[in-house]
């Protein structure tokens, strides 16, 4: 009798040990490899597509002079951007912007734009930006040019908070000719400050060159680069290449 239960003691031990040995080496990886998958999956499930973004942007202004020195101008202003690995409309805006040239080197605009977005690729978004402009020229030889446009955007979003947005644009270009033709190659860079945050929520580079075709038609090539930092829209970064057109209507 003790011969036998200690034989059984010695089986079950046996079968633990077995056990335990075939669920370290077999069983576990299997689970590993497989609760890894499953994460992998989630994580791609719900994790937004919008870390990194590839878009094509362009802006285009039909400008109308309002007398005779053309230094008082209205335009219809325009806005399209295609995101989403240029798979969605990501952004379009309409609207308005009045401009006096006051002297050579300072310019002044207010203006309006109904938006339409899409920032997340999911779900639609809607407002109304009241804009106004001070654009500075500084002339500083050897054919430079620095460019600071101060724009103060309100910005009436509906259904969510509004919010004051302060953007600081400030542009490096040189006058250059090539083939007798003359191209201005820029540099940008942009911060913008919520009010609401308390905060810059996002930074914009560019680099690109303008080039005026003729008396009515002058337009911009850039390669844009964006960094979302503190709106929790969307964050991570935008990279891109865009267009921007002015078209001067005669009269």
């Amino acid at each position: 009798m003790t011969l036998r239960c200690w034989r059984f003691r010695t089986f079950e031990v046996d079968l633990k040990n077995n056990l335990s040995d075939t669920i370290l080496r077999r069983i576990l990886p299997i689970v590993l490899v497989i609760s890894g998958f499953f994460t992998v999956v989630h994580s791609q499930t719900v994790t937004p597509r919008f870390g990194t973004d590839f878009q094509i942007w362009n802006e285009t202004q039909l400008i109308f002079p309002l007398n005779k020195k053309k230094d008082l101008n209205f335009a219809i202003w325009m806005v399209g951007r295609f995101g989403n690995d240029v798979r969605t409309v990501t952004d379009a805006r309409i609207g308005g912007l009045l401009t006096k040239k006051v002297n050579k080197h300072v310019t002044l605009g207010a203006g309006y734009l109904y938006r339409y977005s899409n920032p997340t690729f999911v779900r639609r978004r809607y407002e109304s930006r009241y804009v106004g402009q001070a654009i500075f020229t500084l002339p500083l030889g050897n054919k430079f040019t620095l460019v600071n446009r101060e724009q103060v955007q309100y910005e009436n979003r509906y259904s969510r908070l509004n919010a004051v947005v302060i953007r600081s644009k400030v542009t490096l270009k040189r006058e250059i000719e090539l083939a007798k033709k003359k191209f201005e190659p820029f540099v940008s860079f942009e911060p913008f400050y919520d009010t609401r945050l308390h905060a810059i929520a996002r930074y914009r580079e560019q680099i690109g060159f303008s080039h005026k075709f003729n008396s009515q038609f002058t337009a911009d090539f850039y390669y844009v680069r964006q960094d979302e930092t503190g709106n929790h829209t969307r964050p991570g970064t935008l990279n891109g290449i865009g267009t921007s057109f002015k078209v001067y209507v005669l009269k």
